[in-house]
């Protein structure tokens, strides 16, 4: 069993959100696909010595970082505008307590407590990066359980219990864990 305690931040949404545009639903993938062309092009035009290469690979490095920029100003601007939104954001306390089937959460607002149960049929894809787990149920949207509130148990049997339940497929664990996870 694994039991952790989570309390939302500004920051931690702000990392969520990050990770889920840039990673989790590809966007960095298309960034990255206009500098790879730029640095393919410079090097087409550094064999062939033809300038019009170097001004087309000037042209999707451009692109790619006018892209990267617009699109951290887009997740900063979307983070602001849901902290605006949702006015008890900073009073919600969720204590997560992990088993084999799935998972309790009790959320508490301002007093008031509520508990749900969440089979992991309804979690699409679980990834975990340096600070935290994110449970994805949707695309856009996550349970995130911090791995420094982890108040029983341990990010390592938490991982394990995870891959478990989801498989290889639907969990995306810190690079080694996989292989512990698996045993």
């Amino acid at each position: 069993m694994v039991r952790a305690r989570y309390k939302n931040t500004k920051e931690d949404f702000a990392c969520f959100t990050r990770y889920t545009e840039f990673f989790a639903n590809g966007k960095l993938a298309k960034i990255l696909c206009f500098l790879v062309a730029a640095l393919a092009l410079i090097v087409v035009a550094l064999f062939t010595g033809q300038g019009v290469f170097l001004v087309c690979a000037a042209i999707f490095a451009g692109f790619g970082l006018l892209l990267l920029a617009l699109s951290l100003g887009a997740v900063s601007k979307r983070v602001s505008a849901m902290l605006r939104e949702a006015k008890e954001f900073y009073a919600v306390e969720n204590v997560y307590v992990f088993s084999e089937n799935g998972f309790a959460v009790e959320n508490k607002v301002k007093g008031r407590i509520k508990t749900k149960e969440v089979p992991y049929a309804n979690i699409l894809r679980a990834v975990e990066v340096k600070k935290f787990f994110f449970l994805y149920v949707n695309r856009t949207l996550a349970f995130i359980v911090s791995k420094a509130g982890i108040e029983e148990g341990s990010a390592e049997e938490l991982s394990k219990t995870l891959f478990a339940a989801l498989g290889k497929k639907r969990c995306k664990l810190k690079k080694g864990r996989e292989k512990h996870a698996e045993r």
